[in-house]
């Protein structure tokens, strides 16, 4: 973490907790706070955490400030304990471990699986294995869900950074080049028995990928200020120079935009696969007009497609319902909590901790109970950070 971010962190943290808005009961804000986490090195992205959404996101290792309960809401706050084996049959909970070896994970069925000699910095957990990724090697690995098995990829720049699709199947390199002006991603199979070749594609900086699947390409852009909610086809790709030919080359069917500033409002691209742009408009409308269905329709032969975007529009949707600030009340866990030095949540939302490395307890906010309950949690021995995972909720 930068020096000055967190020496900054420190001295006001609980003054601007207490500025921060409430959380919004979305679970998929915890999704994108955890995305955010990973996006640090880009300035728009601090920007936009600290100032527009109340989460202040800092250091590639998800470590979230945000606010957590309000007094009506919390629950037993004393000395309730939870323990390691409580976590994993409850809420599921993986953690990375440092062994004698080297790191490991102690799954949810309490069986303990290698991963890397090196200290990850994150470790997620996706629908066919772990993704271990280290800012210090600049590598990002797959390993399998027993150890025996794993591929691993070099960043192309230190400034690369990781997504993964809402299906945890797939993950991306994203790497924006030196001027800033534009960004590469690099996306491979998180399943390792169908690994084949790494699908590359370069849009504007203007576009940022939330999600996507074997045929749609789902992205987030400033359209509002151009288009005002006019329900129209526009000429975003040429007047702007996206570079949706590349998305296109790349084999997808179609790119889709949510508004940034409202999310409701999305414009759809239909692309050539392998090819490039099968037109040179893109249609714009509300998600959930006949005008924009049918083009999503005709732009993608893949029928899940407006699932998906559905789902980044509500996603979208989350992180621009803001409540007004309330009092926080962690109770005899409230100090614990502001003096640690990860903080990381759920992608989810099922559930919070706040740790420093070598405690004895972490702080546990459990959010599949109601109200949501606040107690310490005994990791287990060597216990480095909880593994994000990843998995759709069944």
């Amino acid at each position: 973490m930068n020096g000055d971010i967190e020496a900054l962190l420190r001295s006001g943290l609980a003054e601007q907790a207490e500025r921060a808005p409430a959380t919004v009961d979305d679970p998929a804000l915890a999704d994108l706070a955890i995305a955010g986490a990973h996006r640090i090195r880009r300035r728009r992205r601090v920007a936009a955490a600290a100032g527009g959404t109340g989460l202040l996101v800092l250091g590639a290792g998800a470590f979230v400030l945000q606010p957590l309960l309000d007094g009506q809401d919390q629950g037993p706050s004393a000395a309730d304990t939870s323990t390691t084996t409580e976590a994993r049959n409850e809420l599921g909970m993986e953690f990375l471990v440092e062994g004698v070896d080297g790191y490991e994970v102690l799954n949810e069925d309490g069986d303990t699986v290698m991963l890397a000699s090196y200290a990850p910095e994150d470790v997620f957990r996706l629908a066919d294995g772990y993704m271990v990724v280290s800012s210090e090697e600049q590598t990002t690995e797959v390993v399998s869900l027993d150890g025996g098995s794993s591929f691993g990829m070099t960043w192309p720049s230190e400034n690369t950074y990781n997504l993964v699709n809402t299906a945890a199947t797939q993950f991306a390199m994203v790497t924006p080049n030196a001027e800033v002006t534009a960004e590469s991603y690099a996306i491979s199979s998180a399943v390792i028995a169908d690994q084949t070749s790494t699908v590359e594609f370069t849009t504007s900086y203007d576009l940022t990928l939330s999600d996507w699947s074997d045929t749609t390409t789902v992205f987030s852009a400033d359209l509002w200020s151009t288009t005002a909610g006019e329900e129209n086809n526009w000429y975003f790709d040429e007047e702007y120079d996206w570079n949706l030919q590349s998305v296109g080359v790349a084999g997808y069917e179609s790119a889709v935009f949510v508004d940034q500033s409202n999310p409701s409002y999305v414009c759809v691209a239909d692309l050539s696969p392998g090819v490039g742009v099968a037109k040179n408009t893109e249609d714009c409308g509300e998600f959930d007009s006949s005008y924009v269905q049918e083009s999503l329709k005709a732009a993608s032969a893949d029928d899940a497609a407006a699932d998906l975007v559905g789902a980044a529009v509500d996603k979208a949707a989350g992180m621009t319902v803001l409540a007004e600030a309330s009092p926080q009340d962690l109770g005899d866990h409230e100090d614990r909590y502001y003096q640690s030095d990860y903080i990381q949540y759920d992608p989810y939302g099922r559930w919070e901790v706040g740790y420093s490395r070598g405690d004895e307890t972490w702080v546990l906010i459990d959010y599949t109970e109601d109200p949501p309950v606040v107690s310490s949690l005994t990791p287990p021995e060597g216990a480095v950070m909880p593994v994000l995972d990843y998995r759709p909720p069944e």
